[in-house]
């Protein structure tokens, strides 16, 4: 997840805990989508405290933990049919 989008996504999930990113690379041929929450405590507490804007790297909890992970939980049914669009095209 790029920053913008982990800060995006914090303030869904200081919101709802459950909240999942869906996050679409549609011209990423080898990984087009992916689902992740942020870790917590650890990757909460690195987005809460951050107060950079734009695209920026971020530190890395200092328990060593991934600020996000992918969900595991989440089941991606291959027979549900889907289009995804790319409105940032012409």
């Amino acid at each position: 997840m790029s920053s913008v989008d982990l800060h995006t996504h914090y303030s869904y999930q200081i919101m709802l805990p459950e909240a999942i990113a869906i996050v679409m690379a549609p011209t990423d041929t080898s990984s087009p989508h992916g689902i992740f929450h942020l870790s917590d405590p650890s990757g909460v507490s690195v987005i809460r405290h951050c107060q950079q804007r734009g695209f920026h790297p971020h530190e890395e909890p200092s328990d060593g933990s991934p600020i996000y992970e992918h969900c595991s939980h989440v089941y991606m049914n291959p027979n549900l049919k889907y289009d995804v669009v790319d409105l940032r095209r012409d």
